[in-house]
């Protein structure tokens, strides 16, 4: 009798562990600033027993509020199992940059938000979630388009960080004739403004470096500049991630003139060995280049300008962060909104962004590159273990490709020469340039400068 019952059991746990639970997903989400309907579809549910509720997030409007009503917080499931709603009915609800729809049962009454938090009892039901970026106008630089964070409303209203108004028009963000990008802080009547960009791609695991043009060590004490990762949505996604998935350059002395200009960052900060923080001193030099690699196990960073550089391993596994919906952004902002000590506008410039994995040995590749710095030309040194067809070539400080070189590479050591010049034959002009070798898994880079 003791087999029968546990046979019976089993075939019921089978019964249950084979049925696929509920869901709820996004078929269109409107873009910021947009009036359109939102649209999605349960599965495995039954429609008339069920209904989606939807609640928007407006950061100027103070948090969570119901759609399309209050009064009716309950979107009907049509029986081919679609359900649209009104998301931007009134006010700045067009504006909201995150909309999240759970899936409940029509017999129970979903709490009526008007800018509150997000209780804690929705999460018990199946939910799908969307955020978008807090602008409309998009830009391209170095191959990648970013959007161009603006505050709304009739008076400009702040938003974080800050918080802060922020200016998307073409005087205070923009890319130059030489494809460097350029953000302000500037003031407009008494009101100062700030620029912020947000990246439109997920990029992941990867190698960000940054080529800054710009005396970031010398911004005034209550100006921010900041380039970092950043997911709107994590701490609702699952699983959550209650830190942004954050990874910090910041250049700033916080409000304090006698404080240090430098930092590298993971989230939270205030989590003793988080942060990493030095001086820079750019006299006389005309750009810093910074990086971090953002691997499963360690987070390393690396500035580095003239003959002086600072790098960081940072590899607590309970604070990296796991890839999710994150962006690169970079921002110019005030500290705490407070004016500059001195009231003049300040600017941000980068040459270049470019993505990649480390400069040092890489799996198959072992690159050296001499002289570096050279003024003529240079010998690139590629050893491989097997032999390859590698694209190779030499991009500019705008990510454009000035030169290419042949591919086929044998076992061994393999010498390539660049003689300085672009395809053209002129001579390329003095800066910073980068090789790289590209493969069908992965592209990497290396730094050259000719003086």
């Amino acid at each position: 009798m003791k087999t029968l019952v546990s046979v019976i059991v089993f075939l019921l746990c089978g019964a249950c562990f084979s049925q696929t639970p509920p869901y709820i997903q996004f078929t269109s989400v409107p873009g910021w600033g947009s009036t359109a309907l939102l649209s999605g579809k349960v599965h495995n549910t039954s429609p008339g027993d069920h209904g989606v509720v939807v609640y928007i997030f407006v950061e100027e409007a103070g948090g969570w509020w119901n759609k399309p009503y209050a009064a009716s917080p309950v979107s009907v499931i049509r029986p081919d199992s679609v359900f649209t709603t009104e998301t931007a009915l009134a006010g700045l609800d067009q504006y909201a940059t995150k909309i999240i729809a759970f899936l409940t049962p029509l017999s129970w009454s979903p709490p009526v938000l008007s800018g509150a938090e997000l209780p804690g009892e929705l999460f018990s039901y199946p939910y799908v979630v969307s955020c978008r970026p807090h602008g409309d106008r998009v830009i391209s630089w170095s191959g990648l388009e970013w959007v161009v964070k603006r505050s709304v409303g009739s008076t400009l209203l702040p938003i974080g960080p800050g918080p802060n108004i922020f200016n998307g028009s073409d005087t205070m963000v923009w890319v130059d004739s030489q494809q460097r990008l350029h953000l302000r802080i500037a003031k407009a009547g008494n009101k100062w403004h700030c620029t912020e960009l947000i990246g439109k791609s997920s990029l992941g695991y990867n190698r960000y470096t940054f080529d800054v043009g710009s005396r970031v060590d010398l911004l005034d004490p209550n100006v921010i500049a900041g380039i970092f990762t950043w997911d709107d949505c994590s701490p609702l996604a699952i699983p959550p991630d209650n830190f942004y998935r954050e990874i910090d350059f910041e250049f700033s002395r916080w409000g304090d003139p006698s404080n240090i200009n430098s930092q590298f960052v993971i989230q939270p900060y205030d989590i003793a060995g988080n942060m990493n923080r030095f001086n820079m001193n750019l006299a006389g030099i005309d750009h810093s280049v910074h990086f971090f690699e953002w691997m499963p196990d360690s987070i390393r960073f690396r500035s580095a300008w003239g003959d002086s550089s600072r790098s960081w391993k940072y590899a607590n596994h309970s604070y990296i962060p796991h890839p999710g919906n994150e962006n690169i952004r970079i921002n110019l902002h005030l500290f705490n909104a407070v004016p500059p000590l001195d009231p003049q506008d300040a600017e941000l410039v980068l040459n270049s962004f470019l993505t990649g994995t480390s400069e040092e040995k890489i799996e198959n590749e072992n690159v050296r590159i001499f002289p570096n710095p050279f003024e003529q030309g240079c010998f690139i040194e590629v050893g491989l273990k097997i032999p390859g067809n590698p694209e190779i070539g030499i991009l500019d400080p705008r990510g454009v490709c000035i030169k290419r070189m042949p591919g086929m590479l044998s076992a061994g050591k393999n010498i390539l020469e660049w003689d300085g010049r672009a395809e053209n034959g002129k001579p390329a002009e003095p800066g910073l340039y980068f090789l790289y070798l590209r493969d069908p898994v992965k592209t990497r880079y290396f730094k050259l400068v000719k003086i």
